[in-house]
C-alpha cells in the first residue's frame, strides 16, 4: 500500500529475474513459475493475495491459497526472494510469511508490527522496514527470527542497498542511511515533499517526490520533484515536476537508459538522465497506475492498476516502444509483480 492508498484507506525493490519468452516456458498446472502479482487486498478485509500468472497457459490463480489451503492475510505489501525462500510482508496482519520458492509451501510465519519491505543485506541477514514503529528490524534468515532493532526515528518504507549502505525511505521527507555491518544509523538525506519512491541508477539514487496536496480540497500546495542522491548521500540535483499527487511510482528502464515514472494517473513519463522529460505512454481512459516494475531481461514494463481498490485489478504489460503486449487479470489492489522464471 503506497502513500496514495494509505490515505484512501484511512490514513509505497522488487528485484527482477529473467523471464523466458512464452514459447520457451514449460508449464504445468502445479509449478510456481511465472509472473507473481502482489495484491494488497482491501484494508481490514484480510483478502490480500499473491497471484500467479502463467504466460504459456495464461492461467491465473491464488498461489498462496493453492499451496497452503488458507488465505494470506490483510494488506499484502511486498514479496522478496532471499536464498530460495520468498518473504511476504503482510502489513496489517503484522507478519511476514515465509514460503519456499519451488512449491510456495509455508515455512514459517514471523510476527512483527506492520512490515513493509524485506531486504537482504548480507549472508543470513536482512532488514525489515516498518510502517508504525520508528525502527528497522534485523532478521536472521537462517532461522527466520528477528534478532534486534535499529532506531531510525521515523516510520520506514522502501529499502535499498547503495554504496554498501542501506537507504530507508520515510513518510517525513527523510531518507535514513544505515550501516548494515554495524546496524547503526549514520546519516540522513532531506528530500522534497511527498517522498514516494527510490531507484538506484546512473551511479546514484533517484527520488520520486510527489509534492503536497490539500487533503480536503485536492489543491496543490507544493509541486513534486525528482531528486538525485550522490554517493556521499547528498542531493546533487533536483528537477521540478509540473504537478503534485498523493503518490507515484518509478523504475529504471535499462534498455531506454532512462527513468519511467507516474504520479498515479494514467500517464507515464520518461526522464533522461539530463533531466529531459517526455510523455512515454498515456493509458486509456479509466485505467491508472498504482505500481510500476521493469523486466530488464525482456525490456518490458509491468503496470499495476488497482482500479477502485474493491474489485479485482489488472496488470498491463508494455514493450520498450510503449506497445501493449498483454493484459493480466489480478486480485484486489495489485501494487507490483515479481518474476519467477
Amino acid at each position: 500500500m503506497n502513500i496514495k492508498s494509505l490515505q484512501f484507506f484511512c490514513l509505497l525493490s522488487v528485484a527482477f529475474f529473467a523471464c523466458k519468452p512464452d514459447a520457451q516456458q514449460t508449464i504445468t498446472t502445479d509449478d510456481f513459475k511465472g509472473v507473481f502479482v502482489v495484491n494488497e487486498g482491501g484494508f481490514g478485509k484480510a483478502n490480500g493475495s499473491i497471484g500467479l500468472y502463467k504466460p504459456g497457459s495464461q492461467q491465473y490463480f491464488d498461489a498462496y491459497k493453492t499451496a497452503n489451503g488458507i488465505a494470506l492475510g490483510d494488506v499484502v505489501q511486498s514479496m522478496t526472494l532471499i536464498d530460495g525462500k520468498y518473504y511476504i510482508a503482510v502489513n496489517n496482519s503484522n507478519k511476514i510469511e515465509v514460503v519456499n520458492q519451488a512449491d510456495f509451501k509455508s515455512v514459517t510465519s514471523i510476527a512483527t508490527t506492520s512490515p513493509r519491505y524485506v531486504l537482504k543485506t548480507s549472508t543470513n541477514k536482512a532488514f525489515v522496514s516498518n510502517l508504525y514503529s520508528n525502527s528497522i528490524k534485523v532478521l536472521n534468515t537462517s532461522n527466520q527470527t528477528l534478532e534486534s532493532s535499529i532506531d531510525v526515528h521515523h516510520n520506514t518504507d522502501q529499502l535499498l542497498l547503495f554504496n554498501s549502505k542501506v537507504l530507508a525511505s520515510t513518510f517525513d521527507q527523510k531518507v535514513m542511511v544505515i550501516d548494515p555491518s554495524s546496524n547503526s544509523l549514520i546519516d540522513s538525506v532531506t528530500s522534497a515533499s511527498g517522498l514516494s519512491k527510490m531507484v538506484a541508477a546512473n551511479q546514484g539514487v533517484y527520488l520520486l517526490c510527489t509534492g503536497l496536496l490539500d487533503w480536503n480540497t485536492g489543491a496543490t500546495i507544493e509541486k513534486g520533484a525528482i531528486q538525485f542522491v550522490n554517493d556521499t548521500f547528498g542531493i546533487a540535483q533536483s528537477w521540478p515536476l509540473t504537478s503534485a499527487s498523493y503518490g507515484g511510482s518509478m523504475v529504471y528502464a535499462n534498455s531506454l537508459n532512462a527513468l519511467l515514472f507516474s504520479l498515479g494517473d494514467n500517464k507515464i513519463i520518461k526522464m533522461a538522465f539530463d533531466g529531459t522529460m517526455t510523455d512515454w505512454l498515456v493509458l486509456p481512459t479509466g485505467q491508472s497506475v498504482y505500481g510500476l516494475n521493469w523486466d530488464a531481461q525482456n525490456a518490458q514494463l509491468y503496470i499495476s492498476d488497482a482500479g477502485d481498490f474493491n474489485a479485482n485489478g489488472k496488470v498491463y504489460v508494455y514493450d520498450a516502444t510503449a506497445n501493449k503486449v498483454k493484459e493480466i487479470n489480478a486480485g484486489i489492489a495489485p501494487n507490483g509483480v515479481v518474476l519467477n522464471p
